[in-house]
């Protein structure tokens, strides 16, 4: 049964005789209801006091609940930017592979054209030589077999002109 300090005040007993005394009861009474009084103040705070602790815990839950949240996210944002990175660094790497081979395939092109170019050129540089020979040894056979006359003016300049002609045309 629950009682109000003014219920405790405002109660009376029945009287009988040789009972105790009225205004002890009454003092012990008033005592009674202040205590009371002071009981239901205070739990009246410690109530109030408990919804604002249980307001505070409420957010900071949701707080905890969101920075979980955000650090959740931030691990799979974390994990995706390496995955990216790793992908990318991957891709990279291949395409620096496919321009590598390239650049060597064409090298490799380049020796070649150059390497028959030199062929080429070694070749007409044979040709070349083996027709000067025989140039030289038509002329020196020329030269033996005349004999050593004078020759006259125009016959020199021809045979200067024959001579300067074999030797300015490669072919």
């Amino acid at each position: 049964m629950e009682l109000s300090p003014l219920e405790i005040t405002q109660r009376e007993f029945a009287r009988k005789w040789r009972g105790c005394d009225p205004e002890e009861v009454r003092t012990f009474l008033e005592q009674i209801a202040e205590e009371v009084t002071r009981l239901h103040q205070e739990a009246t705070e410690r109530a109030n006091q408990t919804q604002r602790l249980e307001a505070q815990v409420r957010v900071h839950q949701e707080r905890e609940d969101t920075l979980r949240n955000a650090l959740i996210t931030a691990q799979k944002m974390t994990e995706e930017i390496k995955a990216n990175a790793k992908r990318e660094a991957d891709l990279i790497l291949k395409e620096a592979e496919l321009k590598g081979e390239r650049l060597l395939e064409m090298a490799h092109r380049k020796l070649a054209q150059v390497q028959a170019e030199i062929a080429e050129l070694t070749r007409q540089r044979e040709l070349f030589l083996a027709k000067l020979r025989g140039l030289l040894r038509t002329h020196q056979e020329l030269l033996e077999a005349t004999p050593d006359a004078p020759r006259s003016a125009p016959e020199a300049k021809l045979e200067a002109k024959s001579q300067a002609k074999s030797q300015t045309s490669p072919a």
